[in-house]
């Protein structure tokens, strides 16, 4: 795979909306997840702890002025004291199964990739929400999880689609509560 090239932000979408979704996801790094499961290779429930996973899961990847920065979470281990067996703790609650980032970012990719090309899902993840997830994955995520229910909820900022859901996720709201920002035209009132 070539390496990513330089990624340009959409000018008519808020730097400030982008640098707050940072933010906000910067949150999660370095949180240690992975409660305990029964062991996966035995089904026992007789573990210990066994330190944490030496590289971080990527929770998500944003797109700075600097280049990429990767937000990673600490993957607690176990170890299974009847068969031996090492093992992730449960992630279920951050990711799908067999899926590198964390379900809102995946989330993120279905929603943009029911109305766009893959490529144009990349760009717009960019672009809109400072974010990098290569075309190849963002299609990946939505044949794997074709038929899966997703939330369809959108606002348009600039004639352009943002996922609400995402919006809620980041900013911790459900949808239901009133938001911490109403959209009129083209600006934003915080």
């Amino acid at each position: 795979m070539q390496s990513p090239s330089e990624k340009i932000l959409d000018p008519v979408v808020s730097p400030l909306l982008i640098g707050t979704i940072h933010d906000q996801l910067r949150e999660y790094d370095g949180k240690r997840v992975g409660d305990p499961r029964p062991c996966p290779n035995c089904d026992s429930t007789n573990l210990r702890k066994n330190g944490y996973q030496q590289a971080a899961k990527t929770f998500a990847r944003l797109v700075t002025r600097n280049g990429f920065e990767e937000v990673g979470l600490e993957v607690q281990q176990y170890e299974c004291k009847d068969c031996g067996h090492s093992f992730q703790g449960d992630l279920s609650e951050h990711f799908y199964e067999n899926c590198e980032y964390a379900k809102p970012i995946v989330d993120l990719c279905r929603f943009h990739a029911a109305d766009n090309s893959y490529h144009a899902c990349e760009r717009i993840l960019q672009q809109r929400y400072g974010l990098q997830v290569d075309r190849d994955t963002v299609k990946r995520y939505a044949e794997r999880l074709e038929g899966e229910p997703l939330q369809r909820a959108d606002i348009a900022v600039g004639g352009r689609k943002i996922s609400l859901p995402f919006l809620a996720f980041v900013f911790g709201e459900n949808l239901e509560d009133s938001p911490h920002f109403v959209l009129t035209g083209h600006r934003a009132l915080w």
